[in-house]
């Protein structure tokens, strides 16, 4: 590999004088000067040591992402926003994907504070687990007092994330459209209980319920996986343990994706039995069949902000948390419970005031 002395010398300069120039330095140097280090650079094809600049400056020009599952196209989306903008700005974004232990994640939070990483973004929720949390906290705090930047995007131990969406609201404007579409008995797919985002959106549903002056009925709420395996399972274990349920509202999209797999193997009409809705707007949401009424959340944003909140963190600014809007979208995966979707006309035509009621509010929110 060519070296920084190798270009000094075609160049007709000091070796000092050619650093300064191919670190864009704003060290004075006459404007023939640099066109000779750049020229010369370009000719011997000349490759900067990023690792070596980053050590000198305290920081490599490294973003990393912990993600919980890399197959997982709420994630795809998110990395996505921070490629868009951490790769313009000529950072290198690595990818890390813990499966949700935080043993694995504290490992990689570990070698991309020991490797001097500018950035550290958590994409997920954050995990309840006391030790580990306490070790995380050590972490963070070191790759902090570098001078690096620490950025989440979802609720976790250590306080509200830099980044996120309102997960109590968003899962409260989905199971009012529910309501709105005549359901009372409202099952929901919740996710596992030690991930803090899954919390939240328990208590959306509560919330929600408690607004339309329906009772809690734990027999409705089934913890699972945050996967289309855990989709799966929990709605076989919600139609056991609440066979009149007429709506499945889930945690997430892919909890929903995975119930409308098992719905159909079952022979189970959605959404002429049975409703079913998620939270995200994965990419997938609108193709699965039927397509699946979810939340909006602006995924590949909240991964552009993520990348922004980093850099104004390592500039040694602090900006208040940003809270990006969502958006319900009716398709066609719910409906009216079964008793009013044949009680006529009337009911349907109601039923459409509802969706048309609940898409404006969504939009207004967007908006």
């Amino acid at each position: 590999m060519t070296s920084i002395a190798e270009v000094a010398r075609r160049a007709g300069v000091s070796t000092a004088t050619a650093s300064r120039v191919l670190a864009a330095s704003d060290y004075p140097v006459s404007a023939a000067t640099r066109q000779r280090v750049l020229d010369a650079a370009s000719a011997l094809d000349y490759v900067p040591n990023a690792l070596a600049r980053g050590l000198l400056k305290r920081q490599v020009p490294v973003v990393g992402v912990i993600v919980h599952d890399i197959t997982d196209p709420y994630f795809n989306e998110v990395v996505r926003g921070v490629e868009d903008a951490a790769s313009a700005a000529g950072y290198l974004v690595i990818t890390c994907s813990s499966d949700r232990d935080p043993a694995q994640e504290n490992s990689y939070v570990r070698l991309l504070r020991s490797m001097r990483a500018a950035a550290v973004i958590f994409a997920g929720s954050g995990i309840d687990d006391a030790a580990l949390n306490e070790e995380l906290g050590r972490h963070l705090v070191g790759i902090r007092s570098n001078g690096s930047a620490v950025v989440h995007l979802s609720p976790h131990a250590f306080g509200v994330p830099e980044v996120g969406v309102d997960n109590v609201g968003a899962m409260v404007a989905m199971v009012a459209a529910l309501v709105r579409l005549g359901h009372r008995r409202i099952g929901f797919l919740a996710g596992p209980a030690r991930l803090y985002v899954a919390r939240e959106r328990l208590v959306g549903y509560r919330d929600a319920l408690r607004a339309a002056q329906i009772g809690f009925d734990p027999a409705l709420v089934v913890e699972s996986g945050f996967d289309q395996r855990g989709g799966m399972t929990g709605v076989d274990a919600l139609l056991e343990a609440a066979p009149d349920v007429t709506a499945v509202c889930c945690a997430n999209d892919l909890l929903a994706i995975g119930a409308l797999a098992r719905l159909a193997e079952r022979g189970i009409d959605v959404p002429g039995r049975l409703s079913v809705s998620g939270v995200d707007d994965v990419s997938i949401a609108a193709m699965t069949s039927p397509a699946l009424t979810t939340v909006r959340i602006p995924l590949r944003e909240l991964g552009q902000r993520a990348f922004a909140v980093a850099v104004a963190q390592m500039s040694g600014t602090a900006p208040p948390p940003v809270v990006l809007p969502t958006e319900v979208v009716l398709r066609a995966s719910t409906g009216p419970p079964p008793e009013l979707a044949m009680a006529g006309s009337d009911a349907s035509r109601s039923v459409g005031a509802a969706s048309a009621s609940v898409s404006a509010e969504g939009a207004a929110r967007a908006g």
